[in-house]
Formats: structure tokens, C-alpha cells, sequence
């Protein structure tokens, strides 16, 4: 065999394996394809909407998300602090519609940011839904982060070396599809925060006044949805974190129970990855996805409760700046009454007192002495909601 030979049967092997690695690709290819040509159609329809646009204010709140979303092109994904980057958007967005008020994110209406997660989970719906986007969305998000990737290599030795050759000869080429996937359902979440939020800040709708006396007198109706039974080592790790919240002697700032939130999912998913140096991020893509778009849905229906659909005309600051009060029973009993209604509905608590107060001290029942009390129940009931509601998909998605 010639020197000539030889070399058309390599350069024929070649061909052969490369043809047989696109037809095996080729789902994936056309899936990854379909997404980017996608995205890339929501990123020039948003991009239209600023340069045809009369509002000042709405121009400047879409030049700056898409400020963010070409910031994201910039970084690597490692680099990209998710949490903040969404606050801060959403924190920029309020200061341009509401440049004269003190805590501009506290403008939103109720009403207002549930309608916007309705909308939100639609676009989260139509991700999920285009050709193949599951097939390829079958990856753990740690696989596309580099640093994290490499500090977890001893751990993974083993693994990597159990593979074949094809799969770590082509690692690269999966890991460069697997990014831009990433990426692109990034900027498409920038672009949802963004649209949310310029349309809860950008609305003007009619004011509405709390008509505390009224929801009080209906929170006894308001009923915790069934639970989902969970695991024995999952549920001890929820209800240690649950007494954060019921045992608390304060009142619980957002702030506060999004750390609890973290913690929770952190700890479920070191639970199912114990073995992993960032179990948060053994996650699939897919899965991601459609935990997203459940507990998008399970907020939007929030709205359906009649007792809390009564706030739904309520600005956020209306809620936040009602006080905490020395009620005339000696000392502040509010947060003594919290602790002690710990048995189901925990919004029933505010009835109760609301009723006791009114018996042994009708006199000192002012607007804001109410409203205190609305606002602390009603704040516990939605924290406790969130909290089963977060620690449910948590299960979910690690536990697969």
C-alpha cells in the first residue's frame, strides 16, 4: 500500500466519523440552532421596542437592560453574579419610573408584580416548549462552569476516566454548545426581569387604601394548600429551617427570608450531592426550567384567593412602612402572639388579636395599630407559603 493509500484511508475514516458524529449531533445541533435564532428574535424585538417607544423613561429602563444583557456577553459564566444582577436591574428600573421616592422598589403594586410573574411564566412556557430545547437542556448547570469544573477534577477522575474516548475527545465541542445554551437562557431571564419590571413600575394604576378590618375578618378562610410529603431526612432539613420563620422574635424582612430560601435549597441539594464541592449547582437545565415555570405558575395563583386578592391595589411601601406598636397590654404583643399561634393557618393569629385587642381595648385600635397587624400575619402566611413551596422543587430538581 502507497504512502498515497494510506493517506486516503485516514482522510476517508475521518470522514466517515465526522459524518457519523453530525447525524448523532444532529438533533442537538438543530435543537441548540433553534434556541439562538430564537433568543436572538426576542433580544431585536426588545431592542425595536426602545428605538420606537415616546416614553423617556421606558427608553432608558430597555437601554438599560440591554446594557445587561450585552454585559453578559462580555463575562464568563462563572463571573456572572446572578442574585445581584437581577437586584440591581430591578432596583435601577424602579429609580427611573420613581425617581422621587425614597425606596423606589417599594412602588410596586401587588396587583402589578403578580400580573408580571403571570407573563413571565408564559415566556418561561414558550422557552420550554420550542423544537428539542429538552435534548438539549439535559446537562448539569456545573458542567458549564469552568472554575467550578476544575476545582471538582480530583473528585471526578475516576468518572472522566470510565468514559470512552469519543465522549472525552468531543468534551469540548459538547462544553461549547452546552455554554451557549446557558448563555443564551441567561440573557433571555435578563430580558424577562427587565420587561417585569418596567411593566410593575411603568403602570399607573388607580390608589387603593388596605381596608385592614375587612381582610382580617376573612383570613380565616385563607387555607394552606395540601403538602407534598417528602423524604424523612428532606422534611427534618425543611422544618429546621421552618422555626427561622415561627420562632422568630422579630419581624421577618424580605431580605432575611431570601437567605433562609438559599440556605434551604443549599442544604437540600448538598443533601442528594454530598460528594459534589457546589451541590447548587447539580442541576439540570431542563429541570431548572420547568421548576421555573411551576413556581412562577404557584405565585400567579396567589391572586386567586380572595382574601389576598383585596391587596392587590396595594403598593409594596404601604405594607413596609406600617409600624410595629407597644400595644397596651403591657409590652408588644404582637410578636408574642406569633409565637404562640403556631397550629396551621398562621394568618389566623392576626384575627385573634385583632379580636382580643378590640375587647379590652377598643380605643387604641387605629388605622396604622391594624395595619400592623395585617402586615406581620399576612408577611408570615406568604413567607411560610414560599418557603414548603421552594423546599418542594428543591426536592424535585436535586433529587432526580
Amino acid at each position: 500500500m502507497t504512502p498515497f493509500d494510506i493517506f486516503l484511508s485516514l482522510l476517508l475514516g475521518i470522514i466517515i466519523v465526522g459524518g457519523a458524529f453530525v447525524l448523532c449531533m444532529a438533533k442537538e445541533l438543530a435543537g441548540i440552532n433553534r434556541l439562538l435564532l430564537w433568543s436572538r428574535g426576542q433580544l431585536d424585538s426588545f431592542t425595536a421596542r426602545g428605538q420606537t417607544t415616546t416614553s423617556e423613561k421606558e427608553k432608558r429602563a430597555i437601554e438599560e437592560v440591554l446594557s445587561r444583557c450585552e454585559k453578559l456577553k462580555q463575562v464568563s459564566l462563572e463571573d456572572w453574579d446572578f442574585k445581584s444582577e437581577n437586584f440591581s436591574l430591578i432596583e435601577k428600573i424602579s429609580s427611573i419610573y420613581h425617581p422621587d421616592a425614597s425606596v423606589p422598589l417599594e412602588q410596586a403594586r401587588l396587583g402589578d408584580i403578580l400580573d408580571a410573574i403571570q407573563e413571565a411564566n408564559q415566556k418561561v412556557l414558550s422557552v420550554i416548549h420550542l423544537p428539542r430545547i429538552n435534548s438539549v437542556t439535559q446537562f448539569r448547570l456545573i458542567q458549564v462552569l469552568e472554575n467550578l469544573n476544575s476545582s471538582s477534577n480530583n473528585k471526578n477522575s475516576d468518572r472522566e476516566k470510565s468514559r470512552g474516548i469519543w465522549s472525552r475527545l468531543l468534551k469540548p465541542v459538547f462544553l461549547m454548545g452546552q455554554t451557549r445554551v446557558v448563555r443564551s437562557l441567561l440573557t433571555q431571564w435578563v430580558l424577562l426581569v427587565g420587561e417585569a419590571a418596567i411593566k410593575v413600575y411603568g403602570t399607573r394604576s388607580e390608589e387603593s387604601d388596605v381596608e385592614a378590618e375587612a381582610i382580617l375578618a376573612e383570613w380565616d378562610t385563607l387555607q394552606d394548600e395540601p403538602s407534598v410529603p417528602l423524604s424523612e431526612n428532606v422534611e427534618q432539613i425543611v422544618s429546621s429551617s421552618k422555626k427561622e420563620i415561627l420562632f422568630s422574635a422579630t419581624s421577618i424582612s424580605w431580605k432575611r427570608a431570601r437567605k433562609i430560601y438559599i440556605s434551604l435549597a443549599d442544604q437540600i441539594a448538598r443533601h442528594y450531592h454530598s460528594d459534589s464541592p457546589f451541590p447548587i449547582y447539580e442541576v439540570r437545565v431542563c429541570d431548572l426550567l420547568k421548576s421555573v415555570a411551576d413556581t412562577l405558575e404557584a405565585i400567579g395563583r396567589l391572586s386567586q384567593k380572595p382574601v389576598l386578592n383585596k391587596l392587590l391595589r396595594v403598593r409594596v411601601s404601604q405594607l413596609t412602612q406600617a409600624r410595629d406598636f407597644a400595644l397596651p397590654l403591657g409590652q408588644n404583643k404582637i410578636m408574642e402572639w406569633v409565637n404562640r399561634y403556631q397550629v396551621g393557618s398562621v394568618a389566623k393569629w392576626s384575627h385573634t388579636l385583632y379580636k382580643t385587642l378590640q375587647k379590652k381595648q377598643p380605643g387604641v385600635l387605629l388605622r396604622d395599630v391594624v395595619f400592623s397587624v395585617v402586615k406581620e400575619g399576612g408577611k408570615r402566611w406568604l413567607v411560610l407559603h414560599l418557603h414548603r413551596k421552594i423546599a418542594v422543587e428543591a426536592n424535585k430538581l436535586y433529587g432526580r
